[in-house]
C-alpha cells in the first residue's frame, strides 16, 4: 500500500541587504505550519533560535504561526520573514516550485545554499558589513576582540551543505 504524502515544496530564502549575498534552498512538505518553516529556515540559514520572529504576507498582513504554508501561499508567492527585532534580520521567502516527493529522500532536506549565515546579535546588516570590514583590515586591538568574539576566524564565504542539512534534521525534529 503506498503512503500518501503531501506535495514537496522547494522554497529558496535570500537575507535582505548582506553582501555576500546569502540564500539557501530547501525541499519541504507543503502542509508545514509557519511554525514549523521557521524552524526549517533557522536550520538551512544557521541561526540559533535564540530570537523572535514574524512572517508576512506580499500584501503586508502578518500571519499566525500555526497557519498552514499551504494555506497561505501557492507556487511563486513570497513571504517576509523578519528573525530578531532588534538585528532585524529579513529574509524574502520564496515558493519556487512543487515537486513529487521522492523515495528514500527525508524532508525537509536543504539542496543549496551561498555564503555564511552572519552571526547572532553582529548587529543587523550594518553591522556585519561593518564585522566584515574590520576583519579584512589591519590587525589591531578591535580586530582581536572581534575575533575573539566569533571564536575564532570567520569566512562570509564559506557555506556548508552537509552541516545545513544536520542543523536542519535536528531542528525539524524539535518543530514537530
Amino acid at each position: 500500500m503506498a503512503i500518501n504524502h503531501p506535495p514537496v515544496w522547494r522554497i529558496k530564502v535570500v537575507l535582505v541587504g548582506t553582501r555576500p549575498m546569502v540564500w539557501r534552498r530547501f525541499d519541504t512538505y507543503s502542509t508545514v505550519t509557519l511554525f514549523q518553516l521557521h524552524y526549517h529556515i533557522q536550520g538551512v540559514m544557521g541561526w540559533e533560535l535564540a530570537h523572535l520572529f514574524s512572517f508576512q504576507a506580499e500584501h503586508g498582513l502578518e500571519l499566525n504561526d500555526s497557519s498552514i504554508l499551504a494555506n497561505v501561499c501557492r507556487i511563486g508567492d513570497t513571504l517576509g520573514y523578519v528573525y530578531d527585532f532588534g538585528d532585524n534580520w529579513e529574509h524574502l521567502v520564496t515558493i519556487e516550485k512543487e515537486m513529487r516527493v521522492r523515495p528514500g529522500i527525508i524532508y525537509p532536506r536543504c539542496v543549496a545554499g551561498k555564503n555564511a549565515c552572519p552571526p547572532e546579535d553582529c548587529g543587523g546588516t550594518w553591522g556585519y558589513a561593518d564585522m566584515l570590514r574590520i576583519l579584512a583590515g589591519r590587525r589591531n586591538a578591535r580586530r582581536r576582540e572581534l575575533v575573539e568574539w566569533l571564536g575564532g576566524s570567520f569566512d562570509p564565504k564559506l557555506f556548508e551543505l552537509d552541516e545545513a542539512n544536520e542543523r536542519l534534521a535536528e531542528y525539524a525534529e524539535v518543530a514537530s
